[in-house]
């Protein structure tokens, strides 16, 4: 996964995914929880001010993430 090889290079980097086995596998070291596999990063079930609210929790969580110093794998959820 790109995420890992540009963590190799010491940019900290964030994967949003809900595919969070397949994350752990290829080495992905922070990972938070997407919503769905056809839409991680959104729901269009959802009213259109819903919809911006739960993106925007999700941009917030990640970038909360890439402050947070880890010494493994972890997996976080907003």
């Amino acid at each position: 996964m790109l995420e890992k090889e540009i963590e190799r290079a010491g940019i900290p980097c964030v994967l949003i995914t809900t595919l969070i086995p397949a994350a752990l596998t290829v080495g992905a070291n922070r990972i938070v929880q997407g919503v769905a596999i056809t839409n991680p990063v959104g729901n269009p079930e959802l009213s259109r001010e819903r919809e911006k609210e739960l993106r925007r929790r999700l941009v917030q969580k990640a970038l909360e993430v890439l402050q947070t110093k880890i010494e493994s794998q972890k997996v976080f959820e907003i």
